[in-house]
C-alpha cells in the first residue's frame, strides 16, 4: 500500500511538473509571437516612412 502511494505521489508531482513545463513553453511561444509581429509591424511602417 505505501508503495502504491509513493508512486501515484510520484505520478502526480511528474503530471504537475509536466504542465508546468507546457504552460511555460506556451507562454514563450505567445511572447515570441508577440515579438515577431512587433518587430514586422515596426518594420512596415519604417518601409512605409523611407517611401
Amino acid at each position: 500500500m505505501n508503495r502504491n502511494t509513493h508512486e501515484e505521489e510520484r505520478r502526480k508531482v511528474e503530471e504537475a511538473f509536466s504542465i508546468a513545463i507546457m504552460d511555460r513553453l506556451d507562454r514563450i511561444a505567445l511572447w515570441r509571437r508577440h515579438d515577431l509581429l512587433k518587430s514586422s509591424v515596426k518594420a512596415s511602417s519604417l518601409q512605409r516612412h523611407n517611401e
